[in-house]
């Protein structure tokens, strides 16, 4: 099966799409496959005509037991005979799922829930610019926080190493234009300019944004350092800062990645791995902050917090605890250890980056610390071999920029499927 051609089992119900859904899906990218799937089991989909996928992309994250875990769903459908959605109080299970968020993940003091990390995020926004009274933000390059407002259309001021945009500078376009001068937006580890900004307005920064490990496009560590330089500045400067956790929360660590890093930010957005599929996300952070939530800061969602996602995090986040994410955390050092030995068998100009359960192949000669490098790749090859590796069975994201990841369902097996389809591609593509 090749991107765009759908099977014959799969065409009357994409015809019937397309004639009644936007671009036939209801979210930007799932079209590239061309294909449905029918069943979906622990690492594994299988699309309308019976073939087998071992699924690395996961729902780009929320999949961390596994497809239809018959664990999870249990929870859900006790709590679910029991109470549906009410308006009423706390919802069932919220305080004790609030409980344990604040447990282990070390800068939680505070938890509200909501739908998606686009929710978070933008209740972490509304809250940095009402407790500071400030209205501009830092973020960084290949950092995705959700397409809404000022963190998804942030103005793209193309900066050069280690400057600062001058003041009133214009939009430069880019996926990252579109709200004037409220968004600063520089390179991942370019601590340069991060000290640039904050030189030249710290006093009208209201939040910093990062994903702490950056995930979204490529992996990318922080250079040494360099979350600390942020803790700092923000603190010298009154400024909150934001750990966009959605994909590293409930996957790299229990605690997300400040736990490893031993970096704590002001507040903190999860979701994905978080409720296993369901639909759950969650802000948390110091209290003072979280304390403006429904008081200066509006947070209303009929959705929030529903019995239905609270069961299911719970239940998630137990079997994490109870040793999922060490599971997944074996099973992806052998997975990247095997892909960066078959790079090296082959010759192919590439290499692996990754931590935890997550792992990507970068189409270059180095391993890339910033966005602009990760850019800096042979796409052509790139895109060959996610389509090789699709005919052999193994499912990765539609864009080869961003992350794989797998699930405490893998087995070593799984492990050792993808390490000989991605041998076999990678001498395809050399």
């Amino acid at each position: 099966m090749t991107a765009h051609t759908a099977l014959p089992h799969s065409q009357d119900l994409l015809d019937r799409a397309a004639r009644v859904i936007p671009n036939g899906v209801s979210a930007g990218g799932r079209d590239v496959y061309r294909d449905v799937v029918v069943r979906a089991q622990g690492a594994y989909l299988w699309n309308a005509a019976g073939r087998r996928y071992l699924d690395h992309l996961l729902s780009y994250g929320p999949i961390v037991i596994g497809h239809a875990d018959a664990r999870v769903n249990e929870a859900v459908h006790t709590v679910a005979a029991r109470v549906g959605l009410t308006w009423v109080g706390p919802q069932a299970g919220e305080v004790e799922l609030a409980e344990k968020i604040v447990e282990v993940v070390p800068s939680a003091e505070k938890v509200a829930f909501l739908n998606t990390g686009t929710d978070a995020l933008q209740h972490a926004l509304h809250v940095a610019r009402a407790a500071t009274g400030r209205r501009q933000i830092l973020k960084f390059h290949g950092h995705y926080h959700g397409w809404a407002g000022a963190l998804g259309v942030g103005a793209n001021f193309d900066v050069a190493p280690g400057q600062a945009p001058p003041p009133g500078a214009p939009n430069s376009g880019g996926a990252g234009r579109g709200v004037g001068d409220d968004t600063h937006v520089v390179e991942w580890n370019d601590a340069g300019a991060v000290r640039a900004v904050f030189e030249a307005y710290g006093r009208d920064l209201a939040a910093v944004f990062a994903e702490p490990y950056l995930h979204s496009y490529t992996n990318a560590a922080p250079a040494p350092g360099f979350l600390e330089l942020l803790r700092d500045l923000a603190d010298a400067h009154g400024t909150v800062l934001v750990f966009d956790e959605v994909k590293t929360g409930f996957r790299d660590h229990l605690g997300g990645y400040q736990a490893i890093a031993g970096v704590l930010p002001d507040l903190t957005a999860l979701g994905k791995a978080l409720g296993n599929g369901w639909t759950i996300a969650a802000l948390c952070g110091r209290a003072d902050l979280m304390d403006l939530l429904g008081s200066e800061v509006t947070m209303d969602g009929t959705y929030y917090a529903n019995p239905y996602a609270v069961a299911a995090a719970r239940r998630t986040v137990a079997l994490l605890e109870d040793g999922g994410i060490a599971r997944m955390n074996r099973l992806g050092e052998r997975l990247r250890t095997g892909l960066a030995q078959a790079i090296i068998d082959t010759g192919v100009t590439a290499n692996v980056t990754g931590i935890g359960s997550g792992w990507i192949v970068n189409w270059r000669a180095e391993p890339p610390v910033t966005f602009r490098q990760a850019v800096d790749a042979d796409f052509g090859r790139a895109e060959a071999f996610r389509l090789a590796m699709l005919d052999a069975g193994i499912l990765l994201p539609p864009y080869v920029i961003t992350d794989n990841r797998i699930c405490a369902a893998y087995t070593g097996d799984d492990v050792d499927e993808t390490i000989a389809a991605a041998r076999r591609a990678f001498a395809m593509v050399a």
